[in-house]
């Protein structure tokens, strides 16, 4: 890649205004000066227009060479994106940069330990792990979790059996 950059460089530096004509620093000058003149001559409408198409076009260019990108890259990520195969199904933290993890891929379910490294515990039927799913009590009951639940019925049997001594 750096060496298009390299090219585009030199390309674009051989381009553009290449050597002084005056051998003098006075000629030079003198020639600047009537080149300055000439412009003045010329309206600066027409420069003015000239500038606002350019500046245009350019936005243009840059705009479309930027759309052209991103499709591109979405073209050849779509592979990726439509690959289902993989899903993570959840994790569990244990510590500091430290989890559990399962992933389903295919008809298995993986039980993952990550941390420094990533190493396999155990290998399930995804159809085991369904099956216990649809097993296991909600999570949510009326006041927003079964924990929230069960925590309010034992501070209130505490508060019943304080009131009673």
């Amino acid at each position: 890649m750096s060496k298009w950059w390299l090219i585009i460089l030199l390309v674009v530096g051989l381009t553009g205004p290449a050597t002084v004509e005056a051998a003098t620093v006075e000629k030079q000058f003198e020639q600047q000066q009537e080149q300055s003149d000439v412009e003045k001559a010329a309206p600066a409408a027409v420069s003015g227009v000239w500038t606002v198409i350019k500046i245009i076009l350019s936005l243009v260019v840059v705009i479309g060479g930027f759309l052209v990108l991103m499709r591109w890259l979405s073209a050849r990520t779509q592979g990726v994106k439509t690959a289902q195969h993989m899903k993570h199904l959840g994790g569990v933290p244990l510590g500091k940069d430290r989890s559990v993890q399962l992933v389903k891929l295919g008809d298995q379910v993986y039980v993952l330990g990550v941390g420094e490294s990533i190493q396999l515990i155990d290998r399930v039927e995804a159809d085991v792990v369904e099956d216990e799913r649809s097993d296991a009590p909600p999570l949510t009951g009326s006041n927003g979790s079964v924990f929230l639940d069960t925590f309010k019925q034992q501070l209130s049997q505490i508060e019943q059996a304080r009131k009673k001594q």
